[in-house]
């Protein structure tokens, strides 16, 4: 007999692994990224083993270890004190009826998952350990099987935790026309965003398929990507979420765009955005230039659209038309925010005052068009400049965001 009743931490289990520090460090890895608590009740040597190897590949470990034989009561008392989330059980093994041994160890808590494992694929095995309340079974060889089952049991697990967190804010990010600096701005917001707040996680989404460069603005290495993600919607979990993200600071995350993918069904996007909502406090959703049937169906799913603008004739006149295509569909005037971008200090700048009144609406904020600093960062690594010009704007105006009501609500940044 392979396992004795006794708690035990798994030795094969990856010790955390430091998190880096400084912004864009990519040579550290994230801790393990399975946040829940597995036990064991087997008898099986085989069984263990493969189980073992299998969620050591997963970055996780086992937390509690029994032998199926032993005294139902004092495993059920075992699993209780050590706040097990996942069950694997010898259903076979455990000597009474499995619905019997299920409730006996659940004990009432029906939160805790049982997954059955046998040796065999057998389907009377397989009935029987379902009938009797197992949410997956799982026989050898584990893999491929576990990983499928255990992205499930995880969206089971995290839906369940996450049902009554506060859902993160999702702002989209448009540029009025090309070359208005909307992707600086989203990337740079992002983490004056997690600076702002000073907790919670920021997540950048670069959603332009035409012509995506928050990567390049991030210097980030390659990583899957939206379009990955939208295909694997379904099985979205905080274990399997950083194969598609890259970490730009330890608070902030880019989800890639990629180039040319076809526009995702309506349920895909809805379900991504509903699985950020749940781990992110703010999403900024970078949606490309101008409107178009790509972007358009991301828009019902923000909570607010900065409208990125500068001060040239083409970006006022393209403006005029987002806005005015917005409000005729029936975008909410007041989801909106218009951003004066590279706003010159000269005697061609334009005032303020006018654009107002050309759009009839107020400018949130006006960032300048500060070159010299944008110009001379580093061509490796992504340093958000905020002791600039432009890095002192871009805070108040993520300071605003936060905190709409705060003593700048009412005051541009310049």
């Amino acid at each position: 007999m392979l396992f004795d009743l006794h708690e035990t931490k798994a030795s094969s289990a990856p010790s955390p692994l430091p998190v880096a520090a400084a912004v864009n460090d990519f040579e550290a890895r994230r801790a393990p990224a399975w946040p829940w608590r597995i036990g064991y009740v087997l008898e099986s040597v085989e069984l263990g083993e493969e189980l073992t190897s299998a969620l050591v590949e997963m970055r996780a470990s086992c937390d509690f270890r029994a032998a199926a034989s032993g005294p139902v009561f004092e495993i059920a008392s075992m699993v209780e004190r050590n706040k097990l989330d996942i069950l694997f059980v010898e259903l076979a093994r455990v000597g009474m009826p499995g619905g019997e041994w299920i409730n006996l160890v659940r004990a009432g808590n029906e939160s805790l998952l049982i997954v059955a494992v046998h040796p065999d694929a057998e389907p009377t095995q397989m009935i029987s350990a379902l009938r009797a309340g197992a949410s997956e079974f799982i026989s050898l060889p584990v893999r491929p099987a576990i990983f499928e089952a255990m992205d499930r049991v995880a969206t089971q697990l995290e839906s369940r935790q996450t049902a009554s967190v506060e859902p993160g804010k999702l702002i989209g990010v448009l540029s009025a026309k090309g070359g208005c600096g909307a992707t600086t701005l989203a990337c740079h917001l992002s983490i004056a965003l997690q600076q702002a707040q000073g907790s919670g996680r920021v997540l950048m989404a670069d959603l332009d398929h035409q012509a995506p460069s928050a990567k390049r603005v991030f210097h980030a290495p390659s990583q899957s990507g939206v379009a990955e993600a939208f295909e694997s919607v379904r099985r979205l979990n905080s274990g399997c979420w950083p194969e598609f993200v890259s970490p730009i600071t330890p608070m902030v995350d880019m989800l890639a765009a990629t180039p040319g993918i076809e526009q995702p069904e309506p349920w895909r996007i809805d379900s991504l955005f509903r699985f950020v909502r749940r781990h992110y406090s703010w999403i900024l959703a970078d949606l490309g230039r101008q409107l178009n049937p790509s972007n358009w169906a991301f828009l019902s799913s923000v909570d607010e659209l900065l409208v990125v603008t500068a001060p040239d004739v083409l970006a006022l006149y393209q403006t005029r038309s987002v806005l005015q295509m917005l409000t005729n569909r029936g975008f909410e005037k007041s989801r909106l925010r218009l951003i004066l971008n590279r706003n010159q200090n000269s005697p061609q700048d334009f005032w303020i005052e006018s654009i107002e009144q050309m759009f009839d609406m107020s400018v949130a904020s006006v960032l300048p068009h500060d070159h010299a600093t944008l110009s001379s960062m580093s061509r490796e690594r992504f340093d958000f400049p905020a002791s600039s010009a432009y890095g002192r704007a871009v805070g108040k105006l993520a300071a605003r965001i936060v905190r709409p009501s705060g003593p700048d609500s009412k005051r541009r940044a310049a």
